[in-house]
């Protein structure tokens, strides 16, 4: 755990440097000092004794949902405060909201309000679609999708004297959230998003840098997001939650426990880490992960998008990362810090 907490302030400190540098200069050393902060040996060091097979988490979901009323202590969380979930364009956006997907329908939550009507659903049933600013009425669970620091003020000072709020949000190496985007916009997926176009008609050595540069107000929101976030949002690093499933399940552990404590039993946390392992890469699950509708059962619609791309393909994006910081600040301003190129 100490080997964890290190390497979070590691990232709290680049993250916070990183406002302050130009746009090449803010993706590439961003990215090389979080890949040494947030190297899989350190995570999994931390969080080796979580093991999977300890945990059970082998989709016992199917207990009996009324049991939730008798697991909550007292009065209901879910009615007590806001809930902010909250995530980036390519920084697991899709993970972090199906786990909440799996966690809000153990807790019978039936009404949630996304931002800027954009992102799937959270729950499974109930309503979802509103969006927050035009629901006339409090709505407890909120979903962002492009998370920003002003979002997090304003909801901060709307909830300071009506019992808080507490959140979750998601980061990720950026250099590989380009990469991510580059691939995912390259094959065509969300012609809507202004991010994706002409992409299809790029080849990497074109489009990775044009991405990069698209990518950097969303990097930009994301790190003042994270500046903002303490204390009332948890922060998920991407790269923990699915280098490996003892990493997975300290992570959700965590979440569970800085967003309830003990306001619901250890029963309920247990439940809600055996369901939202579905969701875990490393397991071969089938969650709403791993279906284009959204749903475990592929039954029922969501954006209809897949949201994941092969690795050849990533290995080939990655190839011309290199370009970015091609007679460009980034390498020696890299060097001078004492950091490594990025790859």
């Amino acid at each position: 755990l100490k080997s964890i907490e290190k390497a979070q302030q590691s990232v709290e400190q680049t993250l916070l440097y990183l406002l302050s540098m130009t746009w090449l200069l803010q993706v590439a050393f961003f990215a090389a000092a979080y890949a040494a902060a947030a190297s899989p040996s350190q995570w999994q060091e931390g969080a080796a004794a979580e093991s999977c097979e300890n945990d059970g988490g082998q989709g016992l979901f199917q207990k009996s949902l009324g049991r939730v009323g008798r697991s909550m202590q007292h009065e209901n969380p879910m009615e007590k405060r806001v809930y902010l979930i909250c995530t980036a364009h390519k920084a697991g956006t899709e993970l972090m909201r199906n786990i909440f997907h799996w966690i809000f329908d153990l807790m019978d939550v039936k009404e949630t309000c996304r931002f800027d009507d954009t992102g799937g659903k959270i729950i499974s049933n109930g309503t979802w679609k509103q969006n927050c600013p035009d629901v006339d009425h409090p709505v407890n669970v909120r979903f962002h999708n492009h998370i920003s620091s002003p979002i997090i003020e304003s909801i901060r000072a709307e909830t300071a004297k009506k019992g808080g709020f507490k959140g979750v949000m998601t980061i990720r190496n950026p250099l590989e959230m380009v990469v991510s985007s580059y691939c995912y916009h390259h094959r065509g997926a969300e012609p809507w998003n202004a991010l994706g176009d002409n992409m299809t008609d790029l080849a990497p050595k074109e489009g990775v840098p044009e991405m990069a540069r698209r990518m950097l107000l969303t990097v930009r929101n994301m790190t003042h997001a994270f500046q903002a976030a303490k204390p009332e949002v948890y922060v998920s690093h991407y790269e923990r939650i699915t280098g490996s499933s003892a990493g997975f399940n300290q992570t959700i552990k965590e979440i569970l426990d800085f967003l309830w404590g003990d306001e619901i039993s250890h029963d309920l946390k247990q439940r809600a880490l055996d369901a939202t392992v579905h969701e875990d890469l490393h397991r071969g699950e089938e969650g709403f992960s791993f279906h284009v509708d959204g749903t475990a059962d592929g039954k029922m619609g969501n954006d209809g998008v897949n949201h994941t791309s092969d690795e050849q393909e990533l290995d080939e994006a990655r190839a011309h990362l290199s370009l970015l910081d091609q007679d460009g600040p980034a390498a020696p301003a890299a060097a001078a810090a004492g950091t490594k190129k990025p790859p």
